[in-house]
């Protein structure tokens, strides 16, 4: 016993920076970035596989501009796969129709699919969820449960919503979710707490939707926030001035209580892309890694798309959080809930 008493003595004597190192790994579990690079040998993804490996980053998204044909997406994830010390998370955003990343089979769109019988649907995601297996990834960011209120919304225009009827939503949501989760992949309910019901398009800028969000824009995260241990929720960057006067729901702590206290969700949530141009055109990445965290954002999703690709992205957050802690400005208890509930999510991927 005394012995082992001297050995934590030692170490929080002449290694200060142990309990730092620790910290550094929990912010690392925060941070989801897009990369450059298209196989095991782009120098883009040799530099994401260095983060990787040096626990710099919990994991990435894949995009279009990433996949060259199926046999380099496999290999560069797998090698993610070989490298991380703790699993990472593979992500990508694909929906079907006009928001899916890879041609190696033609997913319906959200509208297409609304049309189906049970039966076709649930062949139709069981494809979809059992490629994704194939290539290696764990964490779709889908489905989207908005509701198609607003014909002209980037969610009608684009087909993403399954219709503008709550029930219906949530049972095609249902499905799509279960065929992910049979096969260990995570999905992300989106866009809290609506993004169906207004005209703007938040990839571009500035999106308000206080004059025309419906409560029952609500319904599908009431009835599928229990829906599985492998299920998480998106927050938008929608604006309503009904939730926060100051800022959009991905950044605001009065948005993100009512998911956790209202409608009683306890599991993790993450961020639509910071590097859209509703975040980027009006906020600092002060601003947005300090009210991310503060608001209770658990996963920090960047997709490095923007015209100035930032290679350093990861190490610049992990230096704001960490300067905002000695400040006073962001707590470490809260850098601690959220690795705690990425590191349990991620148990049940192994």
């Amino acid at each position: 016993m005394k012995k082992v008493l001297f050995i934590l003595l030692f170490l929080a004597m002449f290694c200060p920076d142990i309990k730092a190192n620790n910290l550094d790994s929990k912010i690392a579990q925060m941070i989801i970035v897009g990369f450059e690079g298209d196989s095991i040998h782009s120098p883009g993804f040799k530099k994401i596989l260095n983060q990787i490996e040096n626990n710099e980053i919990s994991g990435v998204i894949i995009f279009t501009k990433n996949i060259k044909s199926k046999k380099d997406l496999i290999e560069m994830n797998k090698k993610i796969l070989s490298k991380a010390k703790i699993t990472p998370f593979i992500a990508i955003d694909n929906e079907g129709g006009y928001v899916q990343r890879y041609d190696f089979i033609d997913s319906k769109s959200a509208k297409e699919v609304s049309k189906l019988d049970i039966d076709s649907i649930k062949q139709e995601y069981s494809k979809m969820a059992q490629l994704e297996k194939e290539l290696k990834i764990n964490f779709n960011f889908a489905p989207c449960v908005d509701l198609e209120l607003e014909k002209n919304s980037i969610i009608s225009k684009s087909e993403r919503s399954y219709g503008n009827e709550p029930e219906k939503v949530v049972e095609i949501a249902k499905i799509f979710i279960s065929e992910h989760n049979k096969r260990k992949i995570i999905t992300s309910i989106k866009h809290f707490p609506g993004h169906g019901s207004t005209k703007g398009d938040t990839h571009k800028g500035f999106v308000d939707a206080t004059n025309t969000f419906s409560d029952k824009e609500l319904i599908p995260y009431f009835k599928l926030s229990k829906s599985d241990k492998l299920n998480t929720v998106m927050v938008s960057h929608i604006f309503n001035s009904d939730f926060d006067k100051n800022y959009p729901a991905s950044l605001s702590k009065s948005t993100i209580d009512f998911l956790k206290n209202r409608i009683n969700y306890q599991g993790l949530i993450v961020s639509d892309d910071y590097d859209m141009g509703a975040i980027r055109k009006n906020y600092t990445l002060r601003q947005i890694v300090v009210n991310s965290i503060n608001s209770g954002v658990n996963i920090m999703l960047f997709s490095n798309n923007i015209d100035k690709k930032d290679k350093n992205l990861a190490l610049k957050i992990r230096k704001i959080i960490k300067e905002e802690i000695k400040k006073g400005t962001i707590k470490e208890e809260a850098i601690e809930d959220s690795y705690k509930k990425i590191i349990e999510l991620k148990k049940n991927l192994e």
